[in-house]
Formats: C-alpha cells, structure tokens, sequence
C-alpha cells in the first residue's frame, strides 16, 4: 500500500470513490459542520504521506476556503505532499480588467491555491485569452487534462449513420476538431455573439452538411445554457435529423436543463467533473494516469 490517501469533500462523494477506487488508495471525507453563525469547522484525516484533496469547484466561495482549511491542517500536521485535484476549476473567465477596478480573480485564484497546494490537477478549464494554466499557478504544477478522449470513447461506442460533431463557439474549435479526428467524422464550428449572460446569437454557414445528420454539440462547460438551445434551434432549422449535447462541465440549474431540452435537444450528457442529473462520463481512469505518479 502506498503512503497517499485520497480526502474529498461530502458533494464529490461519487467521483472520489471512483477515483480513489482505480487508484487502490484510502479514502477519507473531510467533515465540515456548521455554525449557526455561518462559520465552519474543518475536519481532516491526519497523514504523514502525500494527501490528494478532491474536489469539483462549481459553488466554489465555500469550498475555497473549506480546501485552504484542510491543507493548512495536513501540513501541520506533517503531511509530506498536498495536492488538489479539482476537476472544474472555478473562477477561470476573468482573465483581464475589462475597468479600472475588476478583479482579475483567474490570477488571484491562482496565487491563493498555489498557497496551500503542491500541485493542482483539473480538466479542460475554461481559458480565454491565456494559452497555459501553469502561468497563473507560480508557485505549484498546474496540470491541465482533456476529457476529448474519454468523450471520443464514448462516442466511439455508438457511432451509426451520420454523425456531425458541432462546436458552438470559435473557441471550441480545436477540442472539437481533435476528437472529430479520433473518431474520423465532420465537424463544424458556430459563429456566437454574446449580448449578454443570457442573450447569445449563433449561426452557421455551412446549412449544407448539417441537414439530415444526427447532431451531437459538444461544449466544455454549461451554465446558463443559452449557447446549446440558440445552437440547437439553427440546427434543427437546417434540417438536422436529432441533437445531443455532451458537455464536460455542466454547471446548469434544473430549470436551465428543461429550457435547454424544449429548444429539441434529445439528449444531454456530462462528465462527473461536476455532481450533476446529466453526468454519464466518469473521469476516474483519465485522472487516475495524472496521479499514478504520487501513489
């Protein structure tokens, strides 16, 4: 048995013990009880080897602060090497000051956790103008996986007829085109405009290839998911036979999901980045061979 252990915080229940399960490891979750006043009380197994902290950031203000907690105490307490893994990385839009004022909470996010962590694990964190995680993590390894094989895998399984894999943003363009490539299929990328949180155009120029093709969009992360339902509404217009959505993190409300399915989209499908009804792709073997490594 190795000296790492695997601690997770109570929602990532499901994804740690999967996790903690490919890699043969004790698993222990870190208790948080709370105060009446709003505050917290951490708990957290004490160890002498290297603890892997696991936790999905989506609500993250809590969490932050409960993960600076726990390692703290592991160090205290002669824990050799801590590192996180958080397989949604919260906070990572805002890369720049659009004012005077803005906080540029991608860099302070980054300089806060390289405080409590020797390293830092995530997958496919949504970068804008950035072109690498480790630049904003001086002080740890920031080590960016992608889920484009797990997704091509699953995909891989169910091929038939006339797929077409479509990305709905300029940005999604080289995720997109590397798992069409696995699979040897099409693909074809919208154009967005974004007005606002909830207000987004999205076209595509290229009708011809999309009329009587079984649709899947895959997007890295899903919020509002007004991005997937304006997509999915020009598909269907130009003569899409069906549309899925695979989505790596999805971070949408209830209410949002049965928004995004009465825009005609079939099925809607994640990874287990985040604690969601849609998760359908576990992460567990994909970052288990990032931490084979430290166990």
């Amino acid at each position: 048995m190795s000296g790492a252990s695997l601690h997770f915080l109570p929602e990532s229940l499901a994804a740690a013990m999967k996790l903690a399960a490919s890699l043969d490891i004790p698993v222990h979750e870190i208790a948080v009880h709370h105060f009446p006043d709003g505050e917290s009380r951490v708990h957290i197994h004490p160890v002498k080897g290297t603890a892997i902290l696991f936790s999905s950031l989506n609500d993250p203000n809590e969490k932050l602060l409960h993960l600076a907690f726990a390692a703290a105490t592991l160090r205290s307490d002669g824990a050799g090497r801590v590192i996180l893994v958080a397989p949604y990385l919260c906070y990572m839009r805002q890369d720049k000051a659009f004012e005077t004022g803005d906080a540029v909470s991608q860099r302070i996010i980054g300089d806060y956790l390289s405080r409590y962590f020797d390293r830092v694990i995530t997958v496919d964190p949504h970068l804008h103008r950035i072109n690498s995680l480790q630049s904003i993590f001086t002080d740890c390894q920031a080590d960016v996986l992608s889920a484009s094989s797990v997704i091509a895998e699953t995909l891989a399984v169910e091929m038939d007829g006339d797929l077409l894999l479509v990305g709905p943003d300029a940005e999604s363009l080289q995720w997109v085109g590397a798992i069409a490539k696995q699979l040897d299929v099409p693909f074809i990328v919208a154009t967005k405009v974004r007005h606002g949180d909830r207000d987004v155009e999205v076209h595509f120029a290229d009708a011809q290839r999309i009329r009587e093709a079984k649709v899947v969009i895959l997007d890295d992360l899903i919020s509002s998911g007004m991005t997937v339902c304006r997509a999915t509404e020009a598909l269907l217009k130009a003569g899409a036979k069906a549309v899925e959505v695979i989505a790596v993190h999805a971070l949408c409300s209830d209410a949002d999901l049965n928004t995004i399915r009465a825009a005609g989209v079939s099925s809607i499908r994640s990874t287990d980045s985040v604690p969601h009804s849609t998760n359908a792709i576990s992460l567990a073997l994909l970052l288990r061979s990032a931490l084979m490594e430290e166990v």
